[in-house]
């Protein structure tokens, strides 16, 4: 947690669903506006009227409060919503006794200004971000049953690219369809995302691109499923490349030396060590093997940072990238070295792991191979 010795308390605002913080602090999950409020010796939410009761059942926090206590509709007719929000959240402060506050990055600019003018003291709470980085048990079984259905969903693609027929150059499966194949898995087990990626050929040298189109024969396909748990909230991250054919030889080595520098990080990895370290011994391996990385500013080859921090958030800290800080037993990170060329395609291989004072462990149990 941050230092609060220059301020009376943290102020959060939002709703838990899209504020990892609010969740994070609180455990209980709406999308109605939720104003959280801790200092030294109190801690308590304040909401509409219709979540008080479910808040008091679901959430760890004990003093739950209404927004009805406040009488903050009288706010709302009087200011109209906007400033009502901000007469609202002096008006708490303001009978706690709270003269200077926290506030995350993404604070509102105008309610920020709008409480400043009543004399309350802002400071950024630089510091937020790190109390959640390190993560409990009870984190990281959520962390994992979200990891099992990543790895169900891309069972079930594998299975689809592997039953598809083959036809010249091309396989009778699109990417969208694989895809969709993804997306009911997810659902199935209590997870959804965003646009899995299933990128195939030249696509696939875009490490982003999410992919279209017919699959193709004898070329990677690179497939990325980053769900979260749709109660729990706790993502999970994996990527694979498949090929259904033969490879050219240049998409083998590729492969094998992804392999290789992904060992190199798990061999890195360890509490104590930063996040820089373990992405310049990657690095390293790459560049003795003639592959350009981003420590070289290369348009091909290494061309992404090798994993991050996972949790609540889909990329939190610590980073294993330039500037990455010192690793903490209890970081989960991805571990995902990748290469990449517009003539050959790409190749990416991703496992989660949780960082421990002598190693790691992995908390991927899906196989690797590269010709299925």
């Amino acid at each position: 947690m941050m230092a609060m010795e220059k301020t009376d308390a943290l102020l959060l605002t939002g709703n838990s669903i899209h504020n990892a913080h609010i969740y994070y602090f609180t455990k209980f999950l709406t999308s109605s506006s939720i104003v959280y409020i801790k200092g030294d010796k109190k801690e308590f939410i304040v909401l509409s009227q219709m979540e008080v009761e479910r808040a008091k059942k679901e959430s760890k926090i004990l003093d739950i409060r209404s927004t009805a206590d406040y009488e903050f509709k009288k706010m709302v007719k009087k200011y109209g919503p906007k400033k009502a929000r901000c007469e609202l959240l002096y008006k708490i402060l303001h009978e706690e006794g709270i003269s200077s506050i926290n506030v995350p990055n993404d604070f509102s600019f105008y309610v920020a200004e709008e409480l400043k003018k009543k004399g309350v003291d802002i400071h950024l709470a630089e510091e937020l971000d790190r109390g959640r980085e390190v993560k409990c048990g009870m984190e990281i079984e959520c962390i994992v049953r979200t990891q099992r259905a990543c790895e169900k969903a891309m069972r079930a693609a594998l299975n689809a690219i592997k039953g598809a027929d083959m036809t010249s150059d091309k396989l009778n499966i699109t990417s969208e369809q694989v895809k969709t194949i993804i997306e009911h898995e997810l659902v199935t087990n209590q997870c959804r995302m965003e646009d899995p990626i299933v990128s195939c050929g030249e696509q696939s040298s875009n490490p982003h691109c999410v992919g279209s189109g017919a699959l193709l024969q004898d070329a990677p396909i690179l497939i990325d499923i980053f769900p979260y748990h749709k109660k729990e909230r706790y993502y999970a991250d994996m990527s694979r490349t498949f090929l259904r054919g033969v490879p050219v030889p240049e998409i083998r080595e590729m492969y094998q030396t992804v392999l290789d520098a992904q060992e190199v990080a798990f061999n890195t990895i360890r509490a104590g060590v930063t996040g820089e370290d373990v992405h310049n011994a990657v690095c390293d391996l790459f560049e003795e093997r003639g592959y350009g990385t981003d420590r070289t500013n290369a348009k091909t080859g290494f061309i992404h940072s090798t994993g991050h921090g996972i949790g609540l958030d889909i990329h939190e800290n610590p980073s294993l990238s330039e500037g990455g800080s010192e690793l903490k037993a209890g970081n989960v990170i991805t571990v995902e070295p990748g290469l990449y060329d517009p003539k050959f395609g790409g190749v990416r291989i991703e496992d989660m792991v949780v960082v421990t004072a002598k190693s790691h462990q992995n908390l991927t149990k899906f196989p690797k191979q590269l010709v299925i």
